[in-house]
This record gives structure tokens, sequence and C-alpha cells, in this order.
């Protein structure tokens, strides 16, 4: 259900925050942990069970209970594009779960992460936040295809991580805007600096320079922007002194044609057919390892389409 899809049918971009949860250093060993490993069991449970109804009724309202933010936002709109497509949606089931978590000091929020593979090949670094009424709920899952576990987070005598919030070589904080930056201007650009070259940085960058040029030779006008979320960003400690890091950005798309399409997965978000003008919002979910020196490498993501509007 949370997979990399194309925005248009003309448009196979390569895209398949906020410091709340990576707060403070004092986090320390005398704090407590988020919560205990049976009640993170719990949770991961109480989700799967909740989630699996859900995605057989394709009723988003059932799943308020276990998700929030963006994850809500982009299963939502999944459910939009099945209803619309006339497809069913196939629960998730999660084996090999590694539960990451964190000791978290008093009046920081709490959250914790869960490693888990669906399928042969598709890990999943699952985020849960605690809500104000106390209840967990799923705020993230960036995926990435490999059946291996994340490696080298690290834990303490207890089993517990750490939160990592300094000693970075990019701080969580700036994360997300350094990604959306270079996404939108450039790596060239400034404030673009941290990332590393890849399939979700620089090579999204190019193609989506070919697709603007593409789409102006067919008479489409194109523009595209990238911003944070306005999300918390999450980081978990690793034992080179680096830390896996979780963000959000927002992605925001314009095109202006004759016989623009709504395609793809804009679909149930605004009416089939051809436009003249379409705007479309994308929530996209990342995972970085970030080390202490050097720059950041995207490890995980997961965009879902949120927004539509077309005349």
């Amino acid at each position: 259900m949370r997979t990399a899809y194309t925005a248009l049918a003309v448009l196979p971009l390569l895209l398949s925050s906020a410091c709340g949860g990576g707060a403070d250093k004092a986090a320390d060993a005398d704090a407590p942990p988020a919560l205990t490993l049976d009640q993170a069991k719990t949770v991961l449970t109480e989700f799967q069970t909740t989630t699996a109804k859900a995605a057989g009724a394709l009723n988003a309202a059932l799943l308020t209970p276990v998700e929030t933010g963006p994850q809500l936002e982009m299963d939502t709109a999944a459910y939009k594009l099945l209803k619309a497509t006339d497809k069913k949606a196939q629960a998730v089931s999660y084996a090999d779960p590694i539960y990451y978590i964190p000791r978290i000091a008093d009046g920081q929020p709490r959250w914790f992460a869960v490693d888990a593979q669906s399928g042969t090949d598709t890990r999943h670094a699952l985020l849960f936040v605690e809500e104000g009424d106390g209840s967990w709920k799923l705020a993230a899952d960036p995926q990435r295809k490999e059946a291996t576990p994340l490696k080298g987070v690290t834990v303490d005598g207890s089993g517990f991580a750490e939160v990592a919030s300094d000693g970075l070589a990019l701080q969580p904080a700036q994360l997300a805007d350094a990604h959306a930056t270079l996404l939108t201007d450039g790596p060239q650009a400034a404030g673009a600096a941290g990332l590393a070259s890849g399939p979700q940085t620089t090579d999204t960058h190019a193609m989506i320079q070919k697709i603007d040029t593409g789409l102006n030779q067919a008479g489409v006008a194109f523009s595209t922007t990238f911003t944070p979320a306005g999300t918390s960003t999450y980081a978990l400690r690793t034992d080179d002194g680096g830390a896996f890091v979780w963000y959000v950005l927002r992605q925001k798309e314009n095109y202006k044609g004759d016989k623009v399409p709504v395609a793809g997965d804009l679909v149930g978000l605004a009416p089939k057919g051809k436009v003249k003008n379409l705007t479309a919002t994308t929530l996209i979910q990342y995972l970085a390892s970030v080390p202490t020196t050097g720059d950041a490498q995207v490890t995980a993501v997961s965009r879902k389409a949120v927004e539509a509007t077309s005349s």
C-alpha cells in the first residue's frame, strides 16, 4: 500500500522533520525507555490488527486510532486510489521485527522504531510516536528493497537505543531543508550540501530536469518544488557515532497545458480525464544514514500523492 507511484503516466519520477523526537542528548543512560519491549510488541500487534480491518473495508477512518500525520494522509489517499480503480488493499504482515526503543528524557516526546520485513525483500523502518492522549500511532514507514535488517544501531546493556541529536555531519533538524533544496534547485545550490549522490537525491533532480524539458516540448508547462513537511525529525544513534534519521518532505507539482492527464497516483484525488491545469501535492518519507563526517545517504523512502486539484 505504501509503495512508490508515479504522479502521471507521462511522469515516471524516480522519487519512490522540526526536531521534536531528536531533541537533546539528555536522553542518557539514566533516562527511562519510551516504553517497555512488551508494550512495543503490543503496539505493533494492535497496529497490524487494526490496519488489516481498515484495508479489508477500504475505510481510512479505521486508521485514525493507529496512524497519524503524513502516514495517515498517505494511506487515506492510497485508499482513494484503490476505490477509484476498483482494487482491493493488501494487508501488510510484518515478520522478523527488531525493536529500537530509545531512552527519552522527561518532557521530551516519546517514540520508538521497528525494523520489520514484509514479503521476501522489503524492509520497513516503522516509526511510532506517542500522542497526547497516550496512544501510540504510526507516523512514518520508509521502505527499502532488501531483506537485511538495519545494521549498527546503538543499544545499551538493557537493549535500549539512544536518541542522536549532536555530533553529526548534518544535524537532524537540517536534513529535510538540505534535501528539499537539493531536489528543488540542484546539488550546487546554497544549502544543498551534505547529501550523497544517489537515486533519491542527484538522480531525482536530474530526472526532473529531463521531465521538464520533455513536457515543455509536448506543450505542457511544468514546475515542482520541495519543502520540509513540517513534521518532527527522529534520530537513532549508531555505533559509529552517526545516526539513522527519519524525516518527511512535501512536493508540489504544477502542470498547465491543453491536455494534462489526471492519471497514475493522482487517480481518486481529482476527477479523471484531461484538464488544462493540475496541481498535486505528494508526501515523501525518508530514512537517511547520517555519519559524523561526510555525506548523508538516503537508505529508505516511501511516497504518495495526497492531494490534487484540476480545472
